[in-house]
């Protein structure tokens, strides 16, 4: 049972609960419409926008699902630590499962003329898909320069393309097997999202900072032909600039820090009146604690007798009498 214990535990748990879904839903086929996203019912069905992105419904699927699962979990877990890789998990799912239902209702009103419009709101939707694209994206952050190998070295790619890969063969598939309903928008939103998140949200305690914004092999473009970067590149600025999003350029101070993240230790105003007054009663203390102490007043006569004393002391170690 070596091969099980590769694997991280949180992994194993998120696999498990994958075929037990895709279990319970072949012995109760009724299932599908409370755990899967169904636009009509998701009220009050709210959970779904949540359990859609973890069920399945196709065998070949759920073995994709759990291969994929166990292996990108095994490469981002370790860096990430189990809570932030289940907070990423978590956050990428749900805005995903939100992302989608909102498109179908968009759709829907787009063809409620057409004769099957109305099948559209009482659709089950569900799928893995979107969660991989979303670890693809991670592993795209963590390690964009490794290279992956396929038919002894026929095959040739970086790391930082497969989300873009994955996001081509996964819509072209979905259109050939007839799941292009749910696949195609989990599987963009759940890289989009991602991204977002990667980019923008996820605190980092060790810089005391959020997102990575200044990664040049992880901007919004990377994910684009480099034919496509430079107007993709251009769009992006424009709109994050528009949505306060997009950091300024990084101009870096002779020190190394970058303007427009989080403030140096001790930088900020408050902090830094803070710091002076606690050093100015510190001071006050340590000063109130030493007191001077009293030196004794001295009279000419003590002072005439002690150059007498001193005088005789250096005529006696000279060999001679007493001064006169």
């Amino acid at each position: 049972m070596k091969f099980l214990t590769d694997f991280t535990k949180l992994s194993k748990v998120i696999a498990g609960g994958i075929v037990l879904g895709y279990l319970i839903q072949l012995v109760l086929p009724s299932t599908r419409g409370v755990l899967a996203l169904v636009p009509g019912r998701f009220i009050p069905c709210v959970w779904n926008i949540f359990t859609a992105g973890f069920l399945e419904v196709h065998f070949y699927k759920v073995i994709f699902s759990v291969l994929s699962c166990l292996a990108l979990a095994r490469i981002i877990e370790p860096v990430w630590g189990s809570s932030e890789f289940l907070k990423f998990l978590a956050a990428t799912n749900v805005a995903t499962g939100g992302a989608t239902l909102f498109s179908l209702y968009i759709f829907f009103a787009l063809t409620q003329y057409s004769e099957k419009s109305g099948d559209l709101l009482y659709k089950e939707v569900s799928g893995f898909e979107g969660i991989v694209a979303a670890c693809l994206v991670a592993i795209k952050q963590i390690m964009p320069d490794n290279e992956i190998m396929l038919l002894t070295g026929v095959i040739r790619f970086r790391v930082k393309h497969l989300p873009s890969l994955f996001l081509v063969l996964a819509v072209a598939g979905s259109f050939l097997l007839g799941t292009s309903l749910s696949t195609v928008p989990f599987v963009c939103f759940g890289t989009y999202f991602a991204w977002v998140y990667l980019r923008f949200l996820q605190y980092k305690p060790e810089l005391s900072a959020r997102g990575d914004p200044f990664n040049e092999d992880f901007r919004f473009a990377s994910f684009f032909p480099e034919v496509m970067q430079p107007p993709v590149d251009r769009v992006a600025q424009v709109i994050g600039t528009a949505l306060r999003l997009a950091p300024r350029s990084p101009t870096r101070a002779p020190d190394g820090f970058v303007p427009g993240t989080a403030p140096l230790p001790g930088s900020d105003d408050a902090d830094a009146a803070r710091r002076r007054e606690r050093g100015a009663r510190a001071l006050e203390e340590r000063l109130g604690a030493r007191k001077p102490a009293s030196v004794p007043v001295s009279t000419i006569a003590d002072i005439e007798a002690g150059v007498a004393e001193d005088s005789a002391q250096v005529a006696s170690a000279a060999g001679e009498g007493p001064l006169e």
